[in-house]
This record gives structure tokens, C-alpha cells and sequence, in this order.
């Protein structure tokens, strides 16, 4: 269900009606996919809507919120888009006996066959932990050839704040979702992870070592902070 909310300035928002045998009391929801009222099941529609109304203020502004971090990443409306090396793709779900994935350029479509569409969100989850442990598998040693920087190990992992890590034992963690970038944005994140085995600090001398081997780093930084926001699947 959804309830247009009307703005003084004519233009008016849809804000999606979710009920959850969980919810105790009205909330509110706002992310990329838009605004979502999540009430208890037996929820009183006129006490919903003045609800809604009393909140139009912080309504209006996690909408122009979220709306330019849309337009400034280029995100597309549909919520069945994915990044993959940089680029978008609208992803569809079919069930099937066995688990794959097929990625068509052509048609600009990631097809995940699942046995389980229910749990579609954790099969395009470990799709891209393979992708992103590939991608790094390949260019992490010449890249750490290249810059003289030994590492002990990588791994690649689940973070929600961050892009990689470096630990004091000289271990690399990568994001799983970074196979979402272009692949020069991933060679950006391991240079900035290498250099952290030299200068564990963001100092202007870690910078400096990032700049000489990455001499356009802060355009791939910009890219990751730019659609940090909008890469991959609501609550993956």
C-alpha cells in the first residue's frame, strides 16, 4: 500500500505501508528505495496518516537526501540494480535445481539461478564474494611485486564501513561488495591497503606513498564515496 503525502509546494511523496507482526509502534524508514511506514498489523489507518503527516518535515528532507545521492552516483529508480566492475546491471532471479550466475553485457542483465528464491539476497552475496576473491587473487601479487610491499594474507569479507583493512600482522581484508567497482578503483583500494603496510595512519605521508603509485587516486576515492551508498542489494 502506498500514501501519497502532499507538499506545500504542490508536488506531493509516496510513502510505502509495510506491516510487521514485530513492530510495536509507528516508524518510519527512509533509504535509496524511498520512504517506508512500517506499522503493527492491526494498525489504525487515520492515526497512521496524521502520523505521517506530523513527520512531512524529516520526510521531505531524507527524500532530497537520498535523492541526490541518487542522481550524483547515477543510480537508476528500480531497486533490482546491481554494480558490477563499475558498471549497472538490472538483475533478475530464477529458480533452478543448481546455483550460477550469468552475466550478459548484451543485455545488460546478472541472471542468478537460485533453489531458493526466498534467500536470493545471501546467493548474489557469495556471487560477489567470488568475484571480488578472484579480482584480488589476480591483482594483488603484481601489484605488491610492483610496489616492493609484502603482505602475509588477504581475505575477503563481509564490512559495512569499509572498503578494506590492513592489521599489524600485515593481513589484508577486503570487502566482498568491491567487486562493484571499476577495476581501477579496486587497484586503487589495494595500493591504499599496501601502503598501509609502511604508514598504518592517514597522514599526509601515507598520501604522498598512495599518490606515487596511484598518481589519480583521488578520483578512484571520489568514485568509492561517491556510490559507496548505492552499491549493492538493500539489507544484503
Amino acid at each position: 500500500m502506498i500514501l501519497s503525502l502532499p507538499l506545500d509546494d504542490g508536488h506531493t511523496l509516496d510513502v510505502r505501508i509495510r506491516t510487521s507482526s514485530r513492530a510495536k509502534r509507528l516508524r518510519l524508514v527512509s533509504s535509496l528505495r524511498g520512504v517506508e511506514a512500517v506499522a503493527p498489523v492491526n494498525y489504525n489507518m487515520a492515526e497512521l496518516q496524521e502520523f505521517i503527516k506530523s513527520k512531512k518535515g524529516w520526510i521531505r528532507k531524507t527524500s532530497d537526501y537520498y535523492g541526490k545521492i541518487r542522481q550524483k552516483a547515477g543510480h537508476l529508480e528500480s531497486e533490482h540494480v546491481l554494480y558490477y566492475l563499475g558498471k549497472k546491471f538490472q538483475f533478475k532471479v530464477v529458480k533452478d535445481r543448481l546455483h550460477s550466475a550469468t552475466v550478459s553485457e548484451n543485455l545488460n542483465t546478472i541472471t542468478f539461478h537460485v533453489r531458493d528464491r526466498r534467500r536470493y539476497k545471501h546467493h548474489i552475496q557469495e556471487w560477489y564474494r567470488r568475484q571480488t576473491g578472484q579480482i584480488i587473487a589476480e591483482r594483488l601479487p603484481p601489484i605488491s611485486k610492483q610496489l616492493g610491499l609484502h603482505y602475509n594474507k588477504f581475505s575477503i569479507k563481509k564490512q559495512k564501513s569499509r572498503w578494506a583493512s590492513c592489521s599489524k600482522k600485515k593481513n589484508l581484508n577486503f570487502n566482498l561488495l568491491l567487486a562493484a567497482a571499476p577495476q581501477q578503483v579496486i587497484d586503487y583500494v589495494i595500493i591504499h591497503e599496501l601502503a598501509h603496510l609502511v604508514v598504518m595512519d592517514h597522514s599526509k605521508k601515507f598520501w604522498d606513498l598512495v599518490a606515487t603509485f596511484d598518481p589519480d587516486y583521488r578520483s578512484h576515492k571520489a568514485w568509492l564515496e561517491d556510490h559507496a551508498p548505492v552499491i549493492g542489494v538493500q539489507d544484503l
